[in-house]
């Protein structure tokens, strides 16, 4: 029997049943967790060149036809784009062109890395499985697909590191979680669904054997966040906010109702705590006549900053702080501008947009004993952490089912 929705739905309700429909494909087909996520590699780069080397197990080189190579420890394979077509080459033959190729293996514990040889990028090491194509833009593409907790491992050990605390972990995975669930078609025209970029989230395979940081993943498996109208949150996060977080409306002109300016007390003595950039007073002076502002007063250089604004009002005119960041490359939008002789310094506070959580005061927050509950419910405000696989969610999100 053939069921068909006509009704329209709002956004909660398309947001309702998207969830609905993610738990169910979880419950059925990922009872071991091993759900896969396929991430679309070196996206910001015009990839020609790409070096695969075996460094465990081994992985079968196959297409649309039949190309059929065995790689083992150690065997390197080499691909270049030549115009719409993949050319391959192993330490012993040339295997042809091929349209498209996929490397796959048995064992999602096998580890493969890839050495982009032009443009020349660092190594990298993943698990998982690889599909090299070229796109109608005849850029090549390679994807990973890996098991969802490998992925948000992969995302944790390229945003935090490797010395942070399991408390620490356990919030970043969940919020990493969030993030990735609520994003899973952004690429979708692509023929991925995440990026490795900050476009999404970063991911660079693994550096370490992250056992911590894969641990904390498990823990907390299948747990994320939504807000008060039950819908996954926007979870976002920087590195340091200076000691007062953003509202989002002050960084993306959205409000979002758990996205709250608050005061960080745990900001204090880290690595993006505070910061000084020095320029001269003619860097300055075009960049005001970039922004076609008047630049002939040059003696009201004074700029004080003690909680978050949007605006330096400079003569009656408002420059944003965001164009000056932009423009200098500076840490973040919290900053003090004074003039010294010939100089222009900015003193300023946090790294990052400000917006969710802090990085490096969830780590002291960690340090001090804190939950990762507490964490994430400091940095978002009226939310609430659910288990996609519990079915009392799915009862929450529709009140008016009762029972049979």
């Amino acid at each position: 029997m053939r069921f068909q929705i006509t009704l329209p739905l709002n956004n909660f309700q398309k947001q309702t049943l998207r969830l609905f429909i993610l738990t169910i494909l979880l419950v059925v087909n990922n009872a071991s967790y091993s759900q896969n996520i396929k991430i679309g590699l070196y996206r910001n780069f015009e990839l020609r060149t790409l070096i695969f080397k075996v460094q465990e197990g081994s992985y079968t080189i196959t297409n649309q036809d039949s190309l059929n190579v065995e790689m083992n420890a150690s065997d390197v394979l080499f691909v270049t784009a030549l115009g719409q077509k993949l050319s391959l080459w192993n330490s012993a033959q040339h295997l042809g062109i091929h349209e498209s190729i996929k490397i796959t293996t048995k064992n999602s514990q096998n580890k493969m890395s890839i050495e982009p040889a032009y443009p020349v990028l660092p190594t990298q090491k993943y698990y998982g499985n690889f599909e090299i194509t070229i796109d109608t833009a005849n850029r090549m593409t390679a994807t990973n697909t890996v098991p969802l907790k490998e992925y948000l491992a992969g995302v944790i050990e390229a945003e935090s590191g490797t010395r942070a605390l399991p408390e620490y972990y356990k919030a970043q995975a969940i919020i990493c979680r969030t993030y990735v669930l609520n994003h899973l078609d952004r690429h979708k025209q692509e023929n991925f669904q995440i990026c490795d970029e900050v476009h999404c989230q970063v991911y660079k395979g693994f550096g370490i054997e992250h056992g911590p940081i894969l641990k904390a993943v498990e823990e907390t498996k299948g747990q994320a966040i939504i807000d008060n109208q039950g819908m996954l949150i926007t979870a976002a996060f920087h590195a340091n906010s200076g000691g007062e977080t953003a509202n989002s409306e002050d960084v993306w002109s959205t409000t979002m109702s758990y996205l709250r300016s608050k005061s960080d007390p745990y900001f204090e003595k880290h690595r993006h705590s505070h910061w000084t950039v020095t320029i001269s007073l003619d860097e300055w002076t075009e960049f005001l006549q970039k922004m076609n502002l008047d630049t002939t007063n040059k003696t009201k250089i004074k700029f004080i900053q003690k909680k978050r604004t949007k605006f330096y009002l400079l003569n009656d005119q408002p420059i944003l702080l965001s164009d000056i960041r932009s423009h200098f490359k500076l840490k973040s939008t919290l900053f003090s501008i004074e003039k010294s002789e010939n100089k222009i310094i900015f003193n300023g506070r946090g790294y990052g947009h400000g917006v969710g959580l802090s990085q490096e005061s969830a780590m002291e927050m960690a340090r001090r004993g804190k939950s990762y509950q507490e964490i994430i419910n400091f940095f978002y405000t009226d939310i609430k952490i659910i288990d996609i696989y519990q079915t009392t969610y799915l009862q929450a999100l529709f009140p008016e089912e009762e029972p049979q």
